[in-house]
């Protein structure tokens, strides 16, 4: 008894058609593992700019740009009004930075602020803080649950507050 020619035909047929099913499942697996970081850098300063001047100023360790959200690791961030802002986290959505950990501001006349976790709208410049937060000016100490702080009116809202104010003796 040999091999007939109808088995060998058949056996080349599956073959092939096992092979043809195998390279498209790989390429359809290939296709799902893009990479979705836009980009990333490391020790960069940001400066943003207008027409007629610089409105702000950021220093990063590292950061990364993913799906039009900036992230910065160990932000120092100024401006105008801002002497100094940083924290560990911040991420930059619009007009806003979101800051989380070890969030200080530098106040360019007046308070020395401490918190965990703060937002600062850019546009209106405007400091929310939305854990709880330390404010020093000299040896007055302020404590309290959240903060909203109007740097243009220079307007401070707090609730649950703690002070501990020194007055000008006469």
């Amino acid at each position: 008894m040999g091999i007939r020619l109808e088995h060998i035909i058949a056996g080349i047929i599956t073959l092939i058609l096992v092979s043809f099913f195998l390279i498209n499942i790989e390429q359809k697996s290939l296709k799902k593992s893009e990479f979705t970081k836009e980009l990333t850098f490391r020790d960069t300063r940001l400066i943003e700019v207008d027409t007629q001047k610089i409105l702000g100023l950021a220093h990063s360790r590292y950061g990364e740009v993913e799906k039009k959200i900036l992230t910065l690791s160990d932000i120092v961030y100024h401006s105008d009004t801002v002497n100094l802002l940083r924290a560990k986290k911040g991420t930059y959505i619009g007009d806003y930075i979101q800051l989380e950990g070890n969030v200080t501001l530098n106040q360019k006349e007046g308070f020395y602020y401490k918190a965990q976790k703060a937002t600062y709208n850019k546009k209106r410049e405007l400091l929310t803080i939305d854990s709880p937060f330390e404010a020093y000016l000299n040896e007055n100490v302020i404590s309290g649950e959240n903060l909203v702080y109007d740097m243009t009116k220079k307007k401070v809202t707090a609730q649950k507050i703690k002070a501990v104010v020194y007055t000008l003796e006469k």
